[in-house]
């Protein structure tokens, strides 16, 4: 018999085929075996198989002749060269994997079989992700670098205001949309002035430096404490809801001033009373400083302004104030006579502490005086003053007291009437300097007789009982009196 081994290149592949001799002996078996060998090949393989198989069988009918029964010679030579390894598996594989294939190998995250770049799958088969440098699904951008402060955040997300992330030409950035803390929603710092309130920190911000509003350039609401100029003041701290300004200081009427009087947007002492009063239709009567002369030699003076006792805001300069209680004014004291002041008086409203404040910068003639009393004296209460206005010849209020007796034409009805309950005799003297008994009274006994009185309603009095008061015996009309009272002099 004869064998034959074919070599095939096809496919890599090795086929052996071994075929039996026919002849006439029956007891040879015939046998077909096919072996496959597959060998893989990872390079380069090139496979040479020289296989030459002579088989001779001789035969000789009738065996006559023959050489040799059943002898087979196999001469079979197979040279194979194999770069990579050789498995026999009975199967044939094809190219290599590569990314791309469509198919997830090892080492491959991914593989979606496409060239985009943009989408879950990057083209070297890794997931994307923020940080690798492509722009993927969701991201507004992707610079591939751990820099937060620049154009892209290490979140892929475009840098802008209110990301919590410091850009350049951001001041701040705080990441929230409340616009009173430090950051605002412009991602400017807070400050004074950007017309935001920030809590906390400011009163008030109305973007402007306007002082004269509601709220100052610092941010706060004007105060008549803050040392400076501003809401309606007119000058620093005072006018307008502020105290007043003295004189000097800016006014804008003359609300604005402590002398109830503006001149040329000026505070100061108003020239008379008349002026006060023009200027301030609802002044009170009281004590006021007057300037006549203005920017003349003379000082101001203070006087009382009688606006509710006379029609034409007449000034009576306080000459003294008298309590009937004390002995600063009993008819012996020198302070009739001489010209010392004594407690010279505020410019407040008439009080109880008693004072000789004498007419200054002036030698016009008195032509009025204005006699006040309270009786009874009514302690911290304000006064509560009766008055009597009492005419006379012109003189100097300084020799009202020191000269010789003037007479006053001024009935006992009138000078009763300083005083409740007041008492007197029938027949009455009065006038001012009445040697040797008041300054300034009336005075009387039951004999009418002006020598020897027992009655008295006066200031200055030289009774000890009563030196300002009503002081009444002898059958007076109101029965016996010692009433002191707290007396007033005013002189115009």
């Amino acid at each position: 018999m004869k064998w034959h081994r074919w070599v095939e290149g096809l496919g890599g592949g090795l086929v052996l085929v071994l075929a039996t001799a026919c002849g006439g002996d029956d007891s040879a078996t015939s046998t077909d075996v096919t072996t496959t060998a597959t060998t893989s090949t990872t390079a380069t393989t090139t496979a040479t198989t020289t296989a030459t198989t002579e088989a001779t069988t001789g035969t000789t009918g009738g065996g006559t002749d023959s050489d040799s029964a059943g002898t087979s010679t196999t001469d079979a030579t197979t040279d194979t060269t194999t770069a990579g390894s050789a498995t026999e598996t009975g199967e044939t594989t094809g190219a290599e994997p590569f990314c791309g294939d469509g198919a997830v190998d090892d080492g491959e995250e991914c593989d979606d079989g496409n060239d985009d770049d943009t989408d879950a799958c990057t083209n070297a088969c890794t997931a994307a992700a923020c940080g690798d440098g492509i722009v993927g699904p969701g991201e507004a951008c992707d610079d591939g670098n751990d820099v937060n402060d620049d154009a892209c955040t290490n979140a892929c997300a475009l840098a802008s205001c209110g990301d919590g992330e410091l850009q350049d030409g951001e001041e701040c950035d705080d990441g929230n949309d409340d616009e009173t803390d430090t950051c605002l929603n412009s991602c400017i710092a807070a400050s004074c002035g950007d017309g935001i309130v920030q809590f906390g920190v400011e009163e008030c911000d109305d973007a402007n430096d306007d002082e004269t509003d509601a709220c100052t350039s610092q941010c706060k609401a004007p105060t008549c404490e803050d040392g400076a100029q501003n809401g309606d003041e007119t000058d620093v701290d005072c006018g307008g809801a502020c105290p007043a300004c003295g004189d000097g200081l800016a006014c804008g009427d003359s609300g604005d001033c402590e002398s109830l009087y503006c001149a040329d947007q000026l505070c100061g002492a108003p020239p008379s009373c008349k002026a006060l009063l023009a200027a301030n239709p609802d002044v009170v009567s009281g004590v006021y400083t007057l300037d006549p002369d203005g920017d003349g030699g003379a000082d101001p003076f203070d006087a009382y302004c009688s606006f509710s006792m006379e029609t034409d805001g007449g000034a009576a300069g306080r000459s003294l104030k008298a309590n009937g209680g004390n002995l600063t004014f009993m008819y012996a004291s020198n302070l009739w006579t001489n010209s010392t002041r004594s407690s010279p008086a505020t410019k407040a409203d008439l009080d109880r502490s008693e004072a000789k404040a004498c007419r200054r910068g002036t030698r016009s003639p008195s032509t009025r005086i204005l006699v006040g009393m309270e009786s009874p004296i009514l302690g911290s209460r304000p006064l509560d003053l009766k008055y009597v206005q009492i005419p006379r010849p012109p003189t100097r209020s300084s020799r009202l007291t020191a000269e010789p007796v003037r007479a006053t034409n001024l009935g006992r009805a009138a000078w009763k009437g300083l005083i409740t309950n007041a008492s007197a005799p029938a027949g009455a003297c009065g006038g001012f300097n009445n040697t040797p008994r008041t300054r300034l009274r009336i005075f009387a006994n039951q004999r009418n007789d002006c020598n020897s009185p027992d009655s008295y309603i006066g200031i200055g009095n030289g009774v000890l009982e009563t030196r300002v008061g009503n002081i009444a015996s002898c059958t007076p009309d109101n029965g016996d009196k010692t009433l002191p009272a707290f007396g007033v002099v005013l002189v115009r």
